[in-house]
């Protein structure tokens, strides 16, 4: 029962720890709170950090959350569309380890007393984990975002670099993802959606919440352009 009241304890700090990341990222001069679209893919990958610790708090070992070395790739190859190097990523999970200590230290205090070294032990290995995967697929996407582009294309461009990034992001989509987004292309709205594939409107917002993730769109229009480009 301690654990759990741990874990839950730490999920409902997340907030407070995101806040207090971004405020530090901000004293750092850190490009990664440069721009609100950036911030934005920052803050989903610290949120999933913290929620594989708090899990890891409750059941006791590090379970890794599904399609993390994906998003983490195509990720590594828009920091370098978006000029950010490798070096900011590794200084903000360190930042993001420091901005979770005190509420780390609160939830390990829910834990019986014999039980709170172990219990510190395994958030400390599960943020190594999740944080040490992220950044090696980020490095992995970054690398081979740099490397030399196909014969027909001459000279590197950072256009070039973007379209094969969202070229990954749109692989990345679930064949319900797709269709709900040629759906929203149509003009339907997610009520008809809903009634077209005979699903809630929520689960229809739910599929447009993660297609907008994988497209690192923050807007319907922003994600049709980048789902159909060149496809008004």
């Amino acid at each position: 029962m301690g654990r759990q009241v741990a874990a839950q304890q730490l999920r409902a700090a997340t907030p407070e720890i995101i806040e207090v990341y971004r405020a530090a990222l901000g004293r750092f001069g850190s490009p990664l709170v440069s721009r609100e679209d950036i911030w934005r893919q920052c803050r989903h990958q610290a949120q999933n950090v913290v929620a594989e610790c708090a899990q890891a708090l409750e059941a006791g070992s590090h379970a890794e959350l599904p399609g993390v070395g994906e998003y983490s790739r195509l990720l590594g190859a828009h920091r370098l569309v978006q000029q950010i190097p490798v070096s900011e990523s590794v200084r903000a999970a360190e930042v993001l380890w420091q901005a979770m200590q005190v509420a780390v230290a609160e939830a390990v205090d829910r834990v019986p007393a014999d039980q709170r070294l172990a219990a510190t032990q395994t958030v400390s290995a599960a943020f190594r984990a999740a944080a040490g995967s992220r950044l090696y697929q980020g490095i992995r996407g970054y690398e081979e975002a740099q490397r030399p582009p196909s014969p027909e294309v001459q000279e590197r461009d950072p256009e070039v670099l973007a379209d094969a990034a969202d070229a990954q992001a749109l692989d990345l989509l679930t064949l319900r993802e797709r269709q709900i987004l040629e759906a929203v292309r149509a003009g339907l709205t997610n009520r008809l959606i809903g009634r077209r594939f005979e699903i809630s409107e929520a689960t229809v917002k739910r599929h447009l919440h993660n297609a907008y993730r994988k497209l690192g769109a923050s807007s319907r229009v922003q994600a049709l352009n980048k789902a159909f480009p060149g496809r008004g």
